[in-house]
Protein backbone atom coordinates (compact mmCIF):
# COMPACT_ATOMS: atom_id res chain seq x y z
CA UNK A 1 0.00 0.00 0.00
CA UNK A 2 1.02 3.72 -0.51
CA UNK A 3 -0.25 7.41 1.38
CA UNK A 4 -1.67 9.65 -0.85
CA UNK A 5 -0.86 13.55 0.42
CA UNK A 6 -4.72 13.51 1.93
CA UNK A 7 -3.30 10.57 4.05
CA UNK A 8 -5.22 7.68 2.77
CA UNK A 9 -4.11 4.26 2.06
CA UNK A 10 -4.04 3.31 -1.57
CA UNK A 11 -3.70 -0.05 -2.90
CA UNK A 12 -0.21 -1.12 -5.06
CA UNK A 13 0.14 0.61 -8.42
CA UNK A 14 -2.79 3.07 -7.75
CA UNK A 15 -1.58 7.05 -7.23
CA UNK A 16 -3.02 10.09 -7.29
CA UNK A 17 -2.22 12.93 -8.93
CA UNK A 18 -1.67 16.81 -8.78
CA UNK A 19 -5.27 17.36 -10.16
CA UNK A 20 -6.91 14.95 -7.79
CA UNK A 21 -7.57 12.24 -10.32
CA UNK A 22 -6.94 8.55 -9.28
CA UNK A 23 -4.55 6.15 -11.77
CA UNK A 24 -3.67 2.94 -11.89
CA UNK A 25 0.37 3.01 -13.26
CA UNK A 26 2.28 0.50 -14.58
CA UNK A 27 5.94 -0.65 -15.71
CA UNK A 28 5.85 -2.33 -18.77
CA UNK A 29 8.56 -5.51 -18.38
CA UNK A 30 11.73 -4.83 -20.22
CA UNK A 31 11.17 -7.41 -22.59
CA UNK A 32 8.03 -6.10 -23.66
CA UNK A 33 8.78 -2.76 -23.71
CA UNK A 34 9.88 -2.74 -27.62
CA UNK A 35 6.87 -4.68 -28.45
CA UNK A 36 4.37 -1.91 -26.93
CA UNK A 37 6.29 0.56 -27.72
CA UNK A 38 6.29 2.40 -24.07
CA UNK A 39 7.67 2.06 -20.73
CA UNK A 40 4.25 2.62 -18.34
CA UNK A 41 1.03 2.15 -18.62
CA UNK A 42 -2.14 4.33 -17.40
CA UNK A 43 -5.44 3.54 -16.93
CA UNK A 44 -7.75 6.16 -15.12
CA UNK A 45 -9.68 5.56 -12.13
CA UNK A 46 -12.04 8.54 -11.51
CA UNK A 47 -11.70 11.10 -8.28
CA UNK A 48 -13.56 9.23 -5.47
CA UNK A 49 -11.77 6.41 -3.59
CA UNK A 50 -15.55 4.25 -3.97
CA UNK A 51 -15.31 5.03 -7.73
CA UNK A 52 -11.15 4.31 -7.86
CA UNK A 53 -11.63 0.45 -5.89
CA UNK A 54 -14.89 -0.27 -7.86
CA UNK A 55 -12.53 0.02 -11.62
CA UNK A 56 -9.38 -1.11 -10.13
CA UNK A 57 -10.37 -4.65 -10.69
CA UNK A 58 -11.40 -4.18 -14.34
CA UNK A 59 -7.92 -2.14 -14.64
CA UNK A 60 -6.08 -4.71 -13.10
CA UNK A 61 -7.08 -7.55 -14.85
CA UNK A 62 -7.09 -5.56 -18.42
CA UNK A 63 -3.39 -4.71 -18.25
CA UNK A 64 -2.08 -8.16 -16.93
CA UNK A 65 -3.97 -9.65 -20.09
CA UNK A 66 -2.90 -7.17 -21.95
CA UNK A 67 1.09 -8.49 -20.98
CA UNK A 68 0.28 -12.28 -21.55
CA UNK A 69 -0.72 -10.97 -24.97
CA UNK A 70 2.09 -9.15 -25.87
CA UNK A 71 4.14 -12.22 -25.33
CA UNK A 72 2.65 -14.14 -28.61
CA UNK A 73 4.87 -14.19 -31.25
CA UNK A 74 2.14 -13.05 -33.77
CA UNK A 75 2.47 -9.76 -35.56
CA UNK A 76 -1.41 -9.77 -35.32
CA UNK A 77 -1.38 -9.85 -31.92
CA UNK A 78 1.80 -7.80 -30.96
CA UNK A 79 -0.09 -4.87 -33.18
CA UNK A 80 -3.29 -5.32 -30.93
CA UNK A 81 -1.26 -5.05 -27.54
CA UNK A 82 0.18 -1.85 -28.62
CA UNK A 83 -2.94 0.07 -30.17
CA UNK A 84 -4.74 -1.25 -26.60
CA UNK A 85 -2.08 -0.23 -24.74
CA UNK A 86 -2.00 3.75 -26.49
CA UNK A 87 -5.56 3.76 -27.29
CA UNK A 88 -7.58 1.68 -24.70
CA UNK A 89 -9.29 -1.95 -25.72
CA UNK A 90 -12.26 -0.23 -27.66
CA UNK A 91 -10.13 0.65 -30.61
CA UNK A 92 -8.06 -2.55 -30.40
CA UNK A 93 -11.34 -4.35 -30.93
CA UNK A 94 -12.04 -1.84 -33.73
CA UNK A 95 -8.90 -3.14 -35.67
CA UNK A 96 -9.28 -6.41 -34.81
CA UNK A 97 -12.95 -6.32 -36.27
CA UNK A 98 -11.68 -4.48 -39.25
CA UNK A 99 -13.55 -1.45 -38.01
CA UNK A 100 -11.68 1.56 -39.40
CA UNK A 101 -13.34 5.04 -38.90
CA UNK A 102 -11.15 7.98 -39.89
CA UNK A 103 -10.35 8.55 -36.46
CA UNK A 104 -8.24 5.51 -35.89
CA UNK A 105 -6.71 5.45 -39.33
CA UNK A 106 -5.31 8.44 -38.27
CA UNK A 107 -4.38 7.76 -34.93
CA UNK A 108 -2.70 4.59 -36.43
CA UNK A 109 -0.99 6.16 -38.54
CA UNK A 110 0.16 8.49 -36.30
CA UNK A 111 1.44 6.14 -33.86
CA UNK A 112 3.36 4.43 -36.70
CA UNK A 113 4.98 7.71 -37.06
CA UNK A 114 5.48 7.78 -33.04
CA UNK A 115 7.07 4.35 -32.86
CA UNK A 116 9.54 4.04 -35.97
CA UNK A 117 12.19 1.91 -35.32
CA UNK A 118 11.12 0.92 -31.71
CA UNK A 119 9.05 -1.71 -33.00
CA UNK A 120 9.47 -5.14 -35.59
CA UNK A 121 8.89 -4.06 -39.26
CA UNK A 122 5.43 -6.67 -39.15
CA UNK A 123 3.96 -4.31 -36.54
CA UNK A 124 4.72 -1.18 -38.41
CA UNK A 125 3.36 -2.82 -41.60
CA UNK A 126 -0.03 -3.13 -40.21
CA UNK A 127 0.03 0.26 -38.48
CA UNK A 128 0.54 1.89 -41.45
CA UNK A 129 -2.37 -0.24 -43.32
CA UNK A 130 -4.42 0.19 -40.54
CA UNK A 131 -5.05 -3.49 -41.27
CA UNK A 132 -4.10 -7.08 -39.56
CA UNK A 133 -3.04 -10.19 -40.63
CA UNK A 134 -5.76 -12.88 -40.60
CA UNK A 135 -5.59 -14.75 -37.52
CA UNK A 136 -3.97 -18.43 -37.41
CA UNK A 137 -5.48 -20.71 -35.33
CA UNK A 138 -2.58 -23.41 -34.84
CA UNK A 139 -2.96 -26.50 -32.34
CA UNK A 140 -1.57 -24.93 -29.66
CA UNK A 141 -4.07 -21.89 -30.32
CA UNK A 142 -6.57 -24.32 -30.09
CA UNK A 143 -6.19 -25.80 -26.93
CA UNK A 144 -6.43 -22.34 -25.47
CA UNK A 145 -9.60 -21.61 -27.10
CA UNK A 146 -10.75 -24.71 -25.87
CA UNK A 147 -9.92 -24.62 -22.31
CA UNK A 148 -11.24 -21.11 -22.16
CA UNK A 149 -14.56 -22.53 -23.32
CA UNK A 150 -14.65 -25.15 -20.93
CA UNK A 151 -13.36 -22.49 -17.56
CA UNK A 152 -10.32 -25.01 -17.22
CA UNK A 153 -8.65 -22.59 -14.82
CA UNK A 154 -11.69 -23.20 -12.63
CA UNK A 155 -11.05 -27.16 -13.09
CA UNK A 156 -7.88 -28.30 -12.06
CA UNK A 157 -8.07 -32.10 -13.20
CA UNK A 158 -9.30 -30.69 -16.63
CA UNK A 159 -6.09 -28.33 -16.83
CA UNK A 160 -3.63 -30.46 -16.11
CA UNK A 161 -5.22 -33.28 -18.67
CA UNK A 162 -5.21 -30.42 -21.33
CA UNK A 163 -1.51 -29.62 -20.62
CA UNK A 164 -0.15 -33.05 -20.29
CA UNK A 165 -1.63 -33.24 -23.97
CA UNK A 166 0.16 -30.65 -25.26
CA UNK A 167 2.74 -31.20 -24.02
CA UNK A 168 3.47 -35.10 -25.59
CA UNK A 169 1.97 -33.24 -28.73
CA UNK A 170 4.85 -31.31 -28.60
CA UNK A 171 7.14 -33.95 -28.08
CA UNK A 172 5.53 -36.13 -30.77
CA UNK A 173 5.11 -33.69 -33.45
CA UNK A 174 7.44 -31.32 -32.37
CA UNK A 175 6.97 -27.47 -31.54
CA UNK A 176 6.58 -25.92 -34.51
CA UNK A 177 3.67 -28.37 -35.23
CA UNK A 178 2.03 -27.20 -32.50
CA UNK A 179 2.89 -23.47 -32.30
CA UNK A 180 3.49 -22.25 -36.30
CA UNK A 181 1.75 -24.65 -38.16
CA UNK A 182 -2.07 -23.03 -39.09
CA UNK A 183 -4.33 -26.33 -38.08
CA UNK A 184 -5.77 -27.13 -41.50
CA UNK A 185 -2.24 -27.85 -42.88
CA UNK A 186 -2.02 -30.79 -40.24
CA UNK A 187 -1.73 -34.03 -41.80
CA UNK A 188 -3.13 -37.87 -41.18
CA UNK A 189 0.81 -38.42 -40.41
CA UNK A 190 0.93 -35.90 -37.47
CA UNK A 191 -1.84 -37.75 -35.63
CA UNK A 192 -0.18 -41.50 -36.46
CA UNK A 193 2.93 -39.85 -35.30
CA UNK A 194 1.33 -38.61 -31.76
CA UNK A 195 -0.75 -42.19 -31.85
CA UNK A 196 2.71 -44.35 -32.14
CA UNK A 197 4.74 -42.09 -29.68
CA UNK A 198 1.73 -42.41 -27.07
CA UNK A 199 1.97 -46.44 -27.38
CA UNK A 200 5.62 -46.46 -26.87
CA UNK A 201 4.93 -46.19 -23.01
CA UNK A 202 1.12 -45.78 -22.27
CA UNK A 203 -1.69 -48.83 -22.45
CA UNK A 204 -3.44 -48.78 -25.90
CA UNK A 205 -6.90 -47.84 -23.55
CA UNK A 206 -4.59 -44.44 -22.28
CA UNK A 207 -3.74 -43.39 -25.52
CA UNK A 208 -7.35 -43.57 -26.89
CA UNK A 209 -8.18 -41.06 -24.16
CA UNK A 210 -5.49 -38.61 -25.18
CA UNK A 211 -6.25 -38.98 -28.55
CA UNK A 212 -9.85 -38.48 -27.37
CA UNK A 213 -8.40 -35.18 -25.99
CA UNK A 214 -7.05 -33.92 -28.96
CA UNK A 215 -9.73 -34.44 -31.24
CA UNK A 216 -12.45 -32.70 -29.10
CA UNK A 217 -10.21 -29.69 -29.31
CA UNK A 218 -9.84 -29.57 -32.87
CA UNK A 219 -13.85 -30.15 -33.31
CA UNK A 220 -14.38 -27.17 -30.96
CA UNK A 221 -12.38 -25.41 -32.92
CA UNK A 222 -13.79 -26.41 -36.42
CA UNK A 223 -17.27 -25.79 -35.76
CA UNK A 224 -16.41 -22.68 -33.44
CA UNK A 225 -14.46 -21.03 -36.28
CA UNK A 226 -16.02 -22.94 -39.32
CA UNK A 227 -12.70 -23.96 -40.57
CA UNK A 228 -13.11 -26.30 -43.71
CA UNK A 229 -11.31 -29.16 -42.90
CA UNK A 230 -10.85 -32.72 -42.10
CA UNK A 231 -10.11 -33.77 -38.28
CA UNK A 232 -6.73 -35.01 -38.70
CA UNK A 233 -7.38 -37.13 -35.52
CA UNK A 234 -10.59 -38.59 -36.08
CA UNK A 235 -11.34 -42.25 -36.21
CA UNK A 236 -7.69 -43.21 -35.00
CA UNK A 237 -7.23 -47.01 -34.90
CA UNK A 238 -5.42 -47.63 -31.83
CA UNK A 239 -4.34 -51.57 -31.54
CA UNK A 240 -5.17 -53.41 -28.20
CA UNK A 241 -7.52 -51.16 -27.15
CA UNK A 242 -10.60 -52.66 -25.76
CA UNK A 243 -11.99 -53.75 -22.80
CA UNK A 244 -9.48 -54.92 -19.86
CA UNK A 245 -9.24 -55.38 -16.12
CA UNK A 246 -9.40 -51.99 -15.30
CA UNK A 247 -12.80 -50.96 -18.03
CA UNK A 248 -15.78 -50.16 -16.48
CA UNK A 249 -18.87 -52.85 -16.71
CA UNK A 250 -22.83 -52.87 -16.47
CA UNK A 251 -24.92 -52.83 -13.90
CA UNK A 252 -27.39 -55.23 -13.25
CA UNK A 253 -30.79 -54.59 -12.72
CA UNK A 254 -30.45 -55.88 -8.77
CA UNK A 255 -26.90 -54.00 -8.34
CA UNK A 256 -29.03 -50.70 -9.80
CA UNK A 257 -31.37 -51.05 -7.50
CA UNK A 258 -29.31 -51.39 -4.59
CA UNK A 259 -27.14 -48.61 -5.38
CA UNK A 260 -30.27 -46.16 -5.21
CA UNK A 261 -30.63 -47.78 -1.78
CA UNK A 262 -27.48 -46.79 -0.70
CA UNK A 263 -27.70 -43.28 -1.45
CA UNK A 264 -29.81 -43.31 1.38
CA UNK A 265 -32.44 -40.30 2.69
CA UNK A 266 -30.48 -37.47 0.80
CA UNK A 267 -33.22 -36.24 -1.76
CA UNK A 268 -30.68 -34.60 -3.97
CA UNK A 269 -28.64 -37.46 -4.10
CA UNK A 270 -31.29 -39.90 -5.04
CA UNK A 271 -32.56 -37.67 -7.54
CA UNK A 272 -28.96 -37.88 -9.21
CA UNK A 273 -28.69 -41.20 -8.91
CA UNK A 274 -32.15 -42.18 -10.68
CA UNK A 275 -31.86 -39.94 -12.88
CA UNK A 276 -28.56 -40.94 -14.26
CA UNK A 277 -29.97 -44.80 -14.45
CA UNK A 278 -32.98 -43.91 -16.40
CA UNK A 279 -31.63 -41.39 -19.05
CA UNK A 280 -27.60 -42.85 -19.39
CA UNK A 281 -26.27 -39.32 -18.62
CA UNK A 282 -22.96 -38.09 -17.85
CA UNK A 283 -23.05 -37.46 -13.97
CA UNK A 284 -21.72 -33.76 -14.60
CA UNK A 285 -24.62 -33.22 -17.39
CA UNK A 286 -26.99 -34.27 -14.80
CA UNK A 287 -25.28 -32.01 -11.40
CA UNK A 288 -25.04 -29.13 -13.76
CA UNK A 289 -28.61 -28.84 -14.14
CA UNK A 290 -30.90 -25.59 -13.52
CA UNK A 291 -34.09 -25.12 -13.09
CA UNK A 292 -35.28 -24.37 -16.85
CA UNK A 293 -33.53 -27.63 -18.02
CA UNK A 294 -36.44 -29.61 -16.83
CA UNK A 295 -39.69 -28.80 -19.16
CA UNK A 296 -42.86 -30.99 -16.97
CA UNK A 297 -45.22 -30.00 -19.42
CA UNK A 298 -43.87 -32.96 -21.98
CA UNK A 299 -41.45 -34.48 -19.11
CA UNK A 300 -38.18 -33.87 -20.78
CA UNK A 301 -34.44 -32.82 -20.03
CA UNK A 302 -32.96 -30.26 -22.11
CA UNK A 303 -28.68 -31.30 -21.56
CA UNK A 304 -26.95 -27.53 -23.02
CA UNK A 305 -24.28 -25.57 -21.62
CA UNK A 306 -25.33 -23.44 -19.42
CA UNK A 307 -24.22 -21.04 -16.69
CA UNK A 308 -22.87 -23.60 -14.28
CA UNK A 309 -20.79 -26.01 -16.74
CA UNK A 310 -20.31 -26.64 -20.34
CA UNK A 311 -20.44 -29.94 -22.32
CA UNK A 312 -18.19 -32.88 -23.11
CA UNK A 313 -19.00 -32.49 -26.81
CA UNK A 314 -21.32 -30.88 -29.34
CA UNK A 315 -22.71 -34.09 -29.78
CA UNK A 316 -24.02 -33.96 -26.09
CA UNK A 317 -26.74 -31.42 -26.40
CA UNK A 318 -29.61 -33.00 -26.78
CA UNK A 319 -33.24 -33.18 -25.20
CA UNK A 320 -34.01 -36.83 -23.76
CA UNK A 321 -38.34 -37.64 -22.46
CA UNK A 322 -38.04 -38.50 -18.43
CA UNK A 323 -40.03 -41.19 -16.64
CA UNK A 324 -42.73 -40.07 -14.06
CA UNK A 325 -40.33 -41.10 -11.19
CA UNK A 326 -37.42 -38.56 -12.48
CA UNK A 327 -40.00 -35.99 -12.94
CA UNK A 328 -41.23 -36.12 -9.64
CA UNK A 329 -37.64 -36.52 -8.10
CA UNK A 330 -36.44 -33.41 -9.71
CA UNK A 331 -39.61 -31.58 -9.20
CA UNK A 332 -38.97 -31.73 -5.51
CA UNK A 333 -35.97 -29.87 -5.60
CA UNK A 334 -37.05 -27.44 -8.14
CA UNK A 335 -39.74 -25.69 -6.11
CA UNK A 336 -39.31 -22.33 -5.20
CA UNK A 337 -36.25 -21.53 -7.30
CA UNK A 338 -36.00 -19.48 -10.05
CA UNK A 339 -35.32 -20.60 -14.09
CA UNK A 340 -31.79 -19.85 -13.67
CA UNK A 341 -30.82 -21.74 -9.94
CA UNK A 342 -29.67 -25.17 -9.97
CA UNK A 343 -31.68 -28.01 -9.42
CA UNK A 344 -28.83 -29.55 -7.28
CA UNK A 345 -27.79 -26.74 -4.61
CA UNK A 346 -24.54 -28.56 -3.27
CA UNK A 347 -23.23 -29.55 -6.52
CA UNK A 348 -24.15 -27.04 -9.06
CA UNK A 349 -20.87 -25.24 -9.65
CA UNK A 350 -17.56 -25.63 -11.34
CA UNK A 351 -16.14 -29.11 -10.14
CA UNK A 352 -19.52 -30.14 -8.35
CA UNK A 353 -19.56 -33.20 -10.37
CA UNK A 354 -16.49 -34.01 -8.46
CA UNK A 355 -17.62 -33.55 -5.42
CA UNK A 356 -21.15 -35.66 -5.93
CA UNK A 357 -18.93 -38.35 -6.99
CA UNK A 358 -16.56 -38.66 -3.99
CA UNK A 359 -19.97 -38.88 -1.84
CA UNK A 360 -22.07 -41.14 -3.96
CA UNK A 361 -19.28 -43.47 -4.92
CA UNK A 362 -18.34 -43.85 -0.98
CA UNK A 363 -21.62 -45.05 -0.66
CA UNK A 364 -21.90 -47.00 -3.38
CA UNK A 365 -18.83 -48.96 -2.55
CA UNK A 366 -21.00 -50.24 0.75
CA UNK A 367 -22.95 -52.39 -1.65
CA UNK A 368 -20.95 -52.73 -4.92
CA UNK A 369 -17.01 -53.56 -4.37
CA UNK A 370 -16.20 -54.77 -7.59
CA UNK A 371 -13.87 -52.13 -8.81
CA UNK A 372 -15.02 -52.55 -12.39
CA UNK A 373 -18.44 -51.11 -11.74
CA UNK A 374 -19.36 -47.40 -10.62
CA UNK A 375 -21.59 -44.70 -11.42
CA UNK A 376 -20.54 -44.60 -14.79
CA UNK A 377 -21.57 -48.15 -15.10
CA UNK A 378 -25.33 -46.77 -14.92
CA UNK A 379 -24.38 -45.18 -18.57
CA UNK A 380 -23.36 -48.57 -19.71
CA UNK A 381 -26.40 -50.43 -18.26
CA UNK A 382 -28.12 -47.74 -20.52
CA UNK A 383 -26.45 -48.43 -23.49
CA UNK A 384 -26.58 -52.58 -23.35
CA UNK A 385 -30.50 -51.88 -22.13
CA UNK A 386 -31.25 -50.25 -25.33
CA UNK A 387 -29.08 -52.80 -27.73
CA UNK A 388 -30.97 -55.60 -26.10
CA UNK A 389 -34.56 -54.27 -27.37
CA UNK A 390 -32.83 -53.61 -30.63
CA UNK A 391 -32.82 -50.17 -30.63
CA UNK A 392 -31.08 -48.54 -33.58
CA UNK A 393 -27.58 -47.48 -33.10
CA UNK A 394 -28.29 -43.74 -34.12
CA UNK A 395 -31.19 -42.92 -31.48
CA UNK A 396 -29.00 -45.30 -28.93
CA UNK A 397 -26.55 -42.54 -29.91
CA UNK A 398 -28.96 -39.60 -29.55
CA UNK A 399 -30.24 -40.63 -26.20
CA UNK A 400 -26.37 -41.27 -25.15
CA UNK A 401 -24.92 -38.17 -26.82
CA UNK A 402 -22.59 -39.62 -28.83
CA UNK A 403 -20.99 -38.24 -31.66
CA UNK A 404 -22.81 -39.31 -35.14
CA UNK A 405 -21.43 -38.33 -38.36
CA UNK A 406 -23.84 -40.27 -40.13
CA UNK A 407 -26.89 -39.00 -39.36
CA UNK A 408 -27.97 -35.94 -37.18
CA UNK A 409 -29.87 -37.93 -34.58
CA UNK A 410 -30.21 -35.40 -31.97
CA UNK A 411 -33.67 -34.65 -31.24
CA UNK A 412 -35.28 -31.68 -33.19
CA UNK A 413 -32.50 -33.14 -36.13
CA UNK A 414 -34.02 -36.61 -36.29
CA UNK A 415 -35.84 -38.24 -34.34
CA UNK A 416 -38.85 -36.54 -31.75
CA UNK A 417 -38.88 -36.54 -27.96
CA UNK A 418 -42.15 -39.59 -28.61
CA UNK A 419 -39.62 -41.89 -30.75
CA UNK A 420 -36.89 -41.85 -28.04
CA UNK A 421 -39.46 -42.20 -25.22
CA UNK A 422 -41.05 -45.01 -26.90
CA UNK A 423 -37.16 -46.88 -27.39
CA UNK A 424 -36.35 -45.81 -23.70
CA UNK A 425 -39.40 -47.35 -22.23
CA UNK A 426 -38.68 -50.52 -24.19
CA UNK A 427 -35.50 -50.76 -22.52
CA UNK A 428 -36.74 -50.82 -18.92
CA UNK A 429 -37.73 -54.12 -17.81
CA UNK A 430 -36.65 -53.39 -13.93
CA UNK A 431 -40.16 -52.00 -13.97
CA UNK A 432 -40.76 -54.84 -10.46
CA UNK A 433 -37.88 -53.71 -9.11
CA UNK A 434 -38.32 -49.93 -9.52
CA UNK A 435 -41.61 -50.19 -7.15
CA UNK A 436 -39.55 -52.02 -4.34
Amino acid sequence: MTTDDSGMKLPRYVQRRPSGLLRYQRNVPKALVTRLGRSHIYRNLGHSYDEMIRKLPKAHSEVEALFKRTEAETSRDRTLAIVEANFGSDAAQMLSADVIDENLEYALWDLHQQLEDEVDEAVMANLVSASLPAEKITLDKAFELYADYKDAQQNKKLQNSLHKTREDLRAAIGAVKLSKLPLSELKREDALKYRDSLLQRVSPNSVTRYINIVRAVVNFVIDERGLIMKNPFHNLRVKGAGNTATDRLSLTPEEALSGLHAMGPRKDLRAIYVTLWETGARLAEITGLQVQDVNLQDRSLHIRSNAIRGLKTTSSARILPLSDRVVAALQELRQGKEEGDAIFERYGRPGGNTAASALMMKRFRKVIPDPKKSLHSLRHKKKDDLRRVGCPEEISKAILGHSNAEVAARYGSGYGLDSLRDWMDKATQEKQLERQ
